[in-house]
């Protein structure tokens, strides 16, 4: 697509806090009203700051424009979610806003307080999270500017303010017929006393909430004027490449510097050399040691573009160092791992007395199932703006958590995080990768050095092979059947590193047992078996790795879910009924498992699987979880033919608490079911002697628009609870229910991902 505008920036943004005009005063729940004032027609015009800083912590704003334009700020980042949009749409309601003359904009300084992550310490996005943890704040900062319009109406016209209404950006008076448009009561409104409580509207008052409504974003994506990182344009800016080692970790020994600073729009080449000790997310914390790959070694070019760069990447030679991930194999680290899977580990969850319950079982169900390293693969490979200035640090690109430029810019820099300024883009996806630090490193490394602005771009080959990925696993699940069948006891090993220890270290100090590591194996295990025996067996290769889509849940739900699968035909009994029979205390998991077995049609026993006169089997599986504070079924119905195997329908049902934006939750659940095709059916990284195998899409597939399936989405009905999480939520049992579904066909059990039929 052709774009015909860029994000140009003709001068330095202020490195100051800007003072407003008007702005009000705190509000309930720690909020910001800021009504009037100049530049506010334009959200690049006026960046939102904690202009109040040591009075009190602001965490979202409300901005109305004389000419009646409402600028929602929300300091979340959105990846292609609709997160923002949902978030938009919360504070809107409340506000009784017209959504036409909304629109939703991040805040210029995402590293104020109380943005930080109230479970995570650190100012990000992600874990499904932010619709659940703001649905009270952003309505409450909605119902509190609406409260001030009526009272700035109320007072104009002498009335009481309950007599007044709402709607559409207006206040109404209904006796007479009034009316004032928000635009025409922001000033006033801004001078008027912040109530001390306002009343929100019940679920059935909603205007926006739960209703379809179209993204405001959407026409901007489609006519190009969306602005993602690699549409900044800076004066002076430069683009660079880095040239990672072939094999992890190696350093730099020489290279060509010379000859390939000759060539044409090249403007320098040197060896990257970041710090191994680096500033923590968290700014009462001393600076430590990560070992993530953060500080990844390379060679950066830097070009007047990135074919100039891309071209001087042919003509560059390095010799590397040798590794010590030079024997390191995959491969190896799978069949390590197969050897721990029979080790107590540190307990996620224990109840009963499962040593009894499997040495009294009449028969026990057990398998090991693994799945190998996998990339993020996101559509918009790496690509980040920095700016490094004498006395502050700028950041353009989709930068899924703003504490990773404070660790790059106190560490780098010498710049403290309170003077870095950040400009948050659009982004192409993420999946993890964007809350990765080597990236936003390496663009403030490279422009201290060249003291001018950088836009660093990664190459899809970059990206796939310049870490991270989501570690190999391994899990041994074992179920113990009484003389009916029943399960009686359940034991689960996770062998799997850490993920928060490499990043966060002293972590595991403080808690043993990772939660990243863990998650369906904590109290949110979701059956009712009498006794657990749940376990991490802490298992450490020393390659990279990093969170990805939906994390721990992922291998997890496929071992738990699979071997339930198998214990139900072990027993002779229909998968659907035998695990409605274990939700007695999840009633909101059985109605999704019953809704989605009846949307997909499945009849008792319905896995046996049917062969068609052309060879073709078929065959139809389950799987349920709940995770996100959310509950979701999943059937697949496969097709085998040849060995091939096809995914040919998934029907999801999903029980979300309140669906803010509908629309938003379908594509989200879609996508996530395609990520977890693509992972059933394709996703492998290998890693032979210390390098990435895999390079591309044509080596490291995802799912085509061709090999789709069909797909079935169902909501339950709304109901007063709040919003669960939607984003990671239904990937994990895509898995094993293909991986059932497969069995049911052909009578195989496949327990290793990518599944593939001898």
């Amino acid at each position: 697509m052709k774009r015909d505008d860029t994000l140009t920036v003709t001068a330095p943004a202020s490195g100051g806090r800007r003072r407003f005009l008007q702005t009000g005063a705190a509000l309930a729940g720690g909020l910001l009203l800021e009504l009037g004032g100049a530049g506010i027609r334009s959200a690049h015009a006026a960046p939102i700051t904690d202009s109040t800083a040591g009075r009190f912590a602001p965490n979202a704003w409300v901005r109305i424009a004389p000419d009646n334009q409402v600028l929602l700020v929300v300091h979340k980042f959105d990846s292609g979610t609709g997160v923002k949009n949902a978030l938009g749409m919360m504070l809107a309601d409340e506000l009784d806003a017209d959504w036409s003359h909304v629109r939703v904009i991040q805040p210029d300084d995402p590293l104020a307080k109380a943005y930080i992550h109230p479970l995570w310490g650190m100012h990000a996005t992600g874990g499904s999270t932010s619709v659940s943890l703001e649905w009270t704040t952003l309505r409450r900062a909605g119902a509190t500017a609406r409260a001030m319009l009526v009272a700035e109406a109320a007072k104009r016209w002498s009335v009481d303010p309950a007599s007044l209404k709402t709607s559409a950006s207006e206040v109404i008076d209904p006796a007479s017929g009034r009316r004032f448009t928000y635009g025409e009561l922001a000033t006033g409104a801004a001078t008027q006393p912040v109530p001390a409580q306002v009343t929100l509207k019940r679920p059935d008052q909603f205007t926006l909430i739960g209703k379809p409504r179209r993204s405001y974003r959407v026409v901007d994506k489609l006519t190009g004027r969306a602005q993602y990182a690699i549409d900044v344009n800076l004066p002076g800016m430069l683009t660079a490449i880095v040239v990672h080692p072939p094999v992890v970790n190696a350093r730099v020994k020489s290279f060509n510097a010379a000859e390939v600073k000759a060539l044409p729009g090249v403007h320098d080449v040197f060896a990257l050399d970041i710090p191994d000790v680096i500033a923590h997310f968290r700014p009462d914390h001393a600076p430590a040691a990560v070992a993530n790959g953060a500080c990844q070694p390379g060679v950066a070019i830097v070009a007047d573009h990135f074919w100039a760069a891309q071209r001087a990447r042919k003509v560059l030679k390095v010799e590397w160092a040798d590794s010590d991930f030079a024997h390191f194999d995959s491969d190896d680290v799978v069949r390590e791992m197969s050897r721990r899977v029979d080790e107590p580990g540190k307990k996620s969850s224990e109840k009963g007395d499962a040593n009894g319950a499997f040495a009294q079982a009449a028969k026990v169900v057990e398998a090991v199932y693994t799945m190998p390293y996998k990339a993020h693969a996101q559509m918009e490979p790496q690509s980040i703006v920095a700016w490094v200035k004498p006395d502050t640090v700028e950041y353009w690109g989709g930068i899924q958590v703003p504490s990773r430029c404070a660790q790059a810019s106190e560490t780098i820099a010498g710049v403290p995080r309170d003077k870095i300024r950040i400009h948050l883009t659009e982004a192409g996806g993420s999946f993890g990768s964007r809350e990765g630090l080597h990236q936003v490193l390496e663009v403030t490394y490279i422009s201290k050095r060249v003291g001018r602005p950088i836009k660093l771009l990664y190459s899809r080959e970059d990206d796939i092979r310049g870490l991270y990925y989501q570690s190999a696993s391994v899990h041994k699940a074992r179920a113990a059947l009484d003389a009916s069948g029943h399960v009686t006891g359940f034991s689960l090993r996770a062998v799997v590193p850490s993920i928060k220890e490499p990043d966060d270290p002293g972590f595991l100090v403080k808690f043993p047992v990772d939660p990243s590591c863990t998650e369906s194996m904590r109290a949110d295990f979701h059956y009712d078996i009498p006794a657990l025996d749940l376990a991490w067996v802490r298992h450490e290769p020393g390659f990279p790795i990093w969170w990805w889509r939906a994390v721990s849940f992922v291998p997890n739900v496929f071992a738990i879910e699979s071997v339930v699968d198998e214990a139900a035909h072990a027993a002779g009994q229909d998968p659907v009924a035998y695990r409605r029979a274990m939700l007695s205390s999840r009633p909101a998991l059985a109605a999704v498992l019953d809704r989605a077995a009846t949307l997909a049609g499945w009849t008792p026993h319905g896995t046996q699987g049917t062969r068609d006169a052309d060879g073709t089997q078929r065959g139809m599986g389950v799987a349920i979880y709940n995770g996100y504070q959310s509950f979701i079924a999943i059937v697949a119905e496969v097709a085998v033919k040849d060995r091939e195997i096809a995914v040919r329908k998934v029907t999801c049902v999903v029980d979300c608490g309140i669906a803010v934006d509908p629309g938003s939750v379908h594509q989200q659940l879609a996508g996530g079911i395609h990520w977890g095709v693509s992972t059933a059916l394709m996703n492998a990284v290998h890693i032979e002697r210390g390098q990435v195998r895999e390079s591309n899409f044509h080596d490291y597939p995802v799912l085509r628009i061709h090999e789709a399936p069909v797909v079935e989405i169902a909501l339950m009905p709304p109901t007063d609870r709040q919003p669960g999480g939607i984003g990671e939520l239904s990937n994990p049992p895509v898995v094993p229910a293909i991986g059932n579904a497969i069995f049911a066909a052909t009578g195989q059990r496949l327990r290793a991902t990518p599944f593939t039929l001898a």
